[in-house]
């Protein structure tokens, strides 16, 4: 085994995710930007406080349901870039895998392409339009997992709210418990 090649390899490799990497988390955040900040918000004001204001949460879970509204629609229109490469991608391979397949009509004598010729010419023509169709896949998937958590949050959020209304009303209930007790002894 020739370990100089097994390390050039994953150099390689290494370079080609990280390339990637950049690719996925520009579009990512292009379409995400605005709900990160509100998480980071969330997190820094919210979660990071022993016992944050209930204007505080009030504030954060409509700004959270706001953004989300918006996040809806720009996952699907990334989800669309996701149909049209991976359609594109799927173009490229039959495309020529069609033109291999043919490629000896009319000539006379000429062995007919196997078909494991064709798909690998096919496949190697369409590799680059496969690895655009896997950026915006995972790009997509990203997306659609910070949407997941933020409707998470957003849930959370709410029983918070919840919580804290039923508190402030039996803090509301005991003080008033109190001052009619204390007005009745006179």
């Amino acid at each position: 085994m020739d370990i100089d090649k097994i390390n050039n390899s994953l150099d390689t490799i290494s370079v080609d995710v990280s390339y990637i990497e950049n690719i996925i988390n520009d579009i990512v955040s292009e379409y995400s930007s605005d709900l990160d900040k509100i998480m980071e918000n969330i997190y820094n004001n919210v979660i990071n406080d022993e016992y944050p204001a209930i204007n505080t949460i009030e504030k954060y879970f409509m700004e959270l349901s706001n953004c989300l509204y918006f996040m809806c629609e720009k996952s699907e229109r990334l989800g669309i870039f996701d149909s049209i490469s991976k359609s594109k991608a799927q173009e490229t391979y039959n495309t020529k895998y069609l033109e291999h397949q043919h490629s000896t009509d009319g000539k006379v004598g000429a062995k007919k392409p196997t078909v494991a010729e064709s798909q690998a010419i096919s496949e190697n023509a369409s590799i680059y339009d496969k690895t655009v169709n896997d950026l915006y896949n995972r790009a997509y998937k990203i997306i659609k997992a910070k949407v997941s958590a933020a409707e998470t949050m957003v849930s959370t959020l709410s029983k918070i709210l919840s919580h804290r209304m039923q508190e402030s009303q039996l803090v509301s209930m005991q003080t008033g418990r109190k001052i009619l007790n204390e007005e009745n002894v006179f």
